[in-house]
């Protein structure tokens, strides 16, 4: 007898977002979800739009031979309007198909993505116990949903919330991503930017959520400012499996903050270093908090194999920083970079510009501390009020959400209808770009990035880096 099956899917990403931007990475939480339905009796397919584009009639073709108990969307803000495609295609042709929605996006606005997906569930937050439950109960012959923590749905045209599910305290208990479905080697080699020291490379993710509070993060929202670690057995056991199964020999951990409690990223190097996988590279890209780290712990991550990490600096402001909730000292900062350049690691770093305190003195100041340290290369980014975040919560009062455009979110352009603050869209948006160009074209910036793209230079990434450098330089002079 045929066990009953799920269907997951992952939408692309839309044409608004440029090609050598898009970093179509493995979906690993449609993993993770994959993994606990076949633990539980089910069998589960996974549909990445963002790796092949798959006509949604074929799909249609696909769920109509299948018959899964559940279709279910995952999607950031940033793949919401092919969700919402995807959702409406399969209602229409298949109404009688249990759609269920999850992610960042629809946990923080279930009302209005019920009713512009037509969904029937939206599995909020932590989805791994909720999917489980949800796809037994479907089982039945008469479902009562309602008794299923995490979900909402739409009943005679009201939301029904039901009650929050607790967050799985073991993580070790989840089985891996079933990687066998979302083998890495047939991803492009494009993670995180143009660095890649190894071209066989995977990401994993080893804790959950982070305890902090910043203003413009929907993460610590989702995960209700709670943190949860991987053992370092657990996490080198994928590790060393991802290796011998898949070949992989490069490792970018996804964690909010890697380091944010010592003893396990400790724990981690010492696992890796036991096993003999520090001829493997590992990075950060996420970005670390400067304040957790010391000569110490930067020299054990190198010699575990660390070479590239992200430290998110975000403004050179500390009345900015702090109130948006985020404390970090700036000099530690400038220390830390000093001690991680001269142990040989590249460093990236985050900045943004539009904070609804900032002014043209504090992006100027912002701009200047970028180019004082040395950091290998810098990210600056227009903020964007994140649904699920508490920006986004202060930038939506009183707006219509039903049916908003978020592709004028994710566009790579001036963002007029996100006003966060006094200064004009236009003026943000030519900030950003004077920050890229004075970072980029003084020296040794430009001949440094040159440097390590030849360095780190992979056949498989030849197609993006051209898009990738077309791309930015259009970005500075357009």
């Amino acid at each position: 007898m045929d066990r009953p099956c799920v269907v997951l899917l992952r939408p692309g990403f839309e044409s608004t977002i440029p090609e050598s931007f898009r970093q179509v990475n493995p979906p690993i939480g449609l993993g993770y979800i994959a993994s606990c339905l076949e633990d539980a009796g089910f069998t589960a397919y996974i549909v990445d739009l963002s790796l092949r584009d798959v006509p949604l009639d074929v799909i249609c073709a696909f769920l109509e031979r299948k018959q899964p108990v559940l279709v279910g969307i995952s999607a950031l803000t940033a793949y919401y309007t092919g969700m919402k495609t995807i959702s409406l295609y399969i209602k229409d042709r298949l109404p009688r198909m249990r759609v269920v929605l999850g992610g960042v996006h629809a946990s923080s606005l279930p009302s209005e993505c019920l009713v512009e997906c037509r969904a029937d569930f939206i599995v909020r937050g932590e989805g791994e116990g909720t999917m489980v439950e949800l796809a037994k109960e479907m089982l039945k012959s008469d479902p009562d949903p309602s008794k299923i923590d995490g979900l909402a749905f739409l009943a005679s045209g009201k939301l029904v919330m039901t009650q929050e599910r607790s967050l799985i305290q073991d993580l070790d208990t989840i089985p891996f991503p079933a990687w066998h479905k979302i083998d890495p080697n047939r991803y492009p080699r494009i993670p995180h930017g143009v660095v890649l020291k190894h071209k066989k490379f995977a990401s994993i993710i080893s804790s959950r959520g982070c305890p902090h509070d910043c203003a413009y993060c929907a993460s610590c929202q989702f995960w209700k400012r709670k943190i949860r670690y991987r053992s370092p057995k657990n996490v080198v056991d994928e590790i060393q499996y991802l290796h011998e199964k898949f070949g992989i020999r490069e490792i970018h951990f996804w964690d909010d903050n890697l380091t944010l409690r010592r003893d396990h990223v400790v724990g981690i190097c010492k696992e890796i270093i036991k096993r003999r996988l520090n001829h493997m590279a590992f990075g950060t890209p996420n970005g670390l908090r400067v304040d957790t780290l010391d000569e110490p712990l930067l020299k054990l991550m190198r010699q575990a194999g660390f070479y590239e990490i992200t430290f998110a600096v975000e403004s050179a402001s500390t009345r900015i920083l702090r109130s948006n909730g985020k404390f970090t000292d700036l000099k530690k900062i400038m220390h830390n970079t000093i001690i991680a350049k001269r142990l040989g690691f590249l460093i990236n770093s985050f900045f943004m510009i539009g904070f609804p305190e900032d002014t043209e003195e504090t992006i100027e100041k912002t701009i200047r501390y970028a180019l004082s340290v040395p950091f290998t290369y810098s990210e600056f980014f227009l903020l964007k009020p994140l649904p699920g975040s508490r920006l986004f919560e202060t930038w939506s009062k009183g707006k219509e959400l039903l049916n908003f455009d978020w592709n004028k979110l994710t566009t790579y352009t001036q963002m007029n209808d996100f006003i966060l603050g006094n200064l004009s869209p236009a003026y943000l948006f030519a900030c950003q770009k004077n920050a890229f160009r004075r970072k980029i074209f003084r020296f040794p910036g430009i001949v440094q990035t040159i440097l390590l793209s030849l360095k780190h230079f992979q056949i498989s990434q030849f197609k993006n880096k051209l898009l990738s450098f077309r791309d930015f330089f259009l970005k500075l002079f357009l």
